[in-house]
């Protein structure tokens, strides 16, 4: 963990182990919906490769809460977020979602739930009936059946078709890939590698990397002599610094084609330190899914962003993370489905999450919950269209995302060339 969110990530921990158990001990599944303030949780890692995760999330629910507290809380209830380490690990994500499911009589979402864990932890929730909004881009969700998971981010496959066709735009005709053998870089892996082949591109090397080793001489080197002149990869922070400083050291770091994870403030900052940041903000294209920042939601969520300092440390930082983005959404949608149903009892409310972000005929168009809350209170359908832009769900509780190249200039995220559908479809092999 960087020392930036050191302190931060401790008291994390603390209340993922202990804090949590001070909630009550009644379950929230209850037809009758908790009493008092009502409680999202952040369920994701804070602590091990991928600690950054957990601030990431929390970007996105803190936003939220402000401005639905700003405009009365939910029902009459304010609402706050609880940070729970899941540590990106199913062996300690299982117990923690156990012990918060059990312990926790407030709570009435989640969000989080990344590709390490998913796969173990949605079918608790599943059977406490806790809606979780999760990050995973895991491909075994793609036709999921669990009626309480939802996913508004396009999955790993979508991500790894648009870092070829990246790669195709920006006329690379030799494009190499390197990824952890984590699950979270495994999704994209193999659509990534699929989509160079399919667009035509030569394929000088193909590396899958054991994730947290001292050195990776080897490989670099075998890289290097490769000479491709991109790379597509995606690892944690500490597999990338340890890979791309050895890959300095025996050639030249080519152009480098990566996914959201490189706009994380612990990857850039470890790879900063490895091969300089001037040349990382010289060679990396993100490659990330996309919303224009010019959107009404979007502007709320980069305002109440700036208003969640107490909880969110340097939260600039994040205003261009569409992880963030959709984490915020998450927890405004969840919110206008229980205004919507008229109980904050996750059983019930479950069921409006479409009913509050489908378009239908003469729903009334809202971008903030404060929008949505009175146009429900009028009798009124709304469709939120919020900060990721409309959020469509298909009969598998997933929407999608158009996606973006993306560079850091001066300090911010700038859309380099946006990624059409066709492109995406092209790698995809559709």
């Amino acid at each position: 963990m960087t020392g930036k969110w050191k302190s931060f990530g401790i008291a994390v921990a603390v209340v993922g182990a202990l804090g949590i158990a001070a909630c009550g001990s009644s379950s929230s599944s209850s037809s009758s919906g908790p009493k008092g303030n009502l409680e999202f949780a952040v369920f994701h890692a804070f602590s091990g490769p991928n600690a950054a995760y957990g601030p990431e999330a929390a970007a996105g629910c803190y936003p939220a809460i402000v401005e639905i507290n700003a405009a009365g809380g939910i029902l009459g209830h304010k609402v706050h977020c609880t940070p729970v380490d899941s540590k990106g690990e199913p062996a300690d994500a299982v117990p923690a979602a156990n012990r918060m499911i059990a312990s926790s009589s407030s709570l009435v979402g989640v969000i989080g739930g990344g590709s390490n864990e998913a796969t173990a932890v949605v079918p608790l929730f599943q059977q406490a009936h806790i809606p979780i909004f999760s990050t995973t881009g895991q491909s075994s969700f793609d036709h999921n059946t669990a009626s309480y998971f939802w996913r508004i981010l396009s999955p790993d496959s979508a991500q790894g078709s648009a870092m070829a066709a990246a790669a195709k735009k920006l006329g690379i005709t030799r494009a190499a890939t390197m990824f952890g053998n984590d699950i979270a870089a495994q999704g994209s892996a193999p659509s990534a590698i699929a989509g160079v082949k399919r667009l035509g591109l030569a394929l000088p090397a193909s590396q899958t990397l054991a994730v947290g080793q001292s050195s990776y001489r080897s490989e670099a080197t075998a890289m290097s002599n490769a000479k491709p002149q991109a790379i597509i990869t995606e690892a944690d922070p500490q597999t990338s610094a340890t890979y791309f400083s050895e890959l300095s050291q025996v050639g030249q770091v080519p152009k480098l084609i990566t996914d959201p994870v490189s706009q994380e403030p612990n990857w850039r900052k470890a790879m900063g330190g490895a091969i300089g940041t001037t040349l990382l903000n010289k060679q990396d294209y993100a490659v990330v899914a996309y919303s224009p920042a010019t959107l009404p939601a979007y502007k709320v969520f980069t305002s109440e962003l700036m208003a969640s300092a107490k909880h969110v440390p340097n939260p600039s930082q994040w205003n261009a993370d569409l992880y963030s983005v959709a984490d915020y959404d998450s927890a405004i949608i969840m919110a206008l489905a229980m205004d919507a149903a008229h109980s904050d009892a996750p059983g019930v409310y479950n069921r409006y999450v479409t009913k509050v972000t489908a378009p239908s005929s003469g729903a009334t168009i809202v971008h903030t919950y404060a929008a949505g809350k009175a146009a429900l209170a009028h009798g009124k359908h709304i469709q939120y269209v919020g900060a990721v832009g409309p959020v469509h769900f298909n009969q598998w509780h997933n929407a999608g995302n158009a996606f973006a190249i993306e560079r850091y200039v001066n300090g911010n995220w700038k859309v380099y060339s946006l990624i059409t559908a066709a492109e995406i479809n092209a790698a995809a092999g559709f």
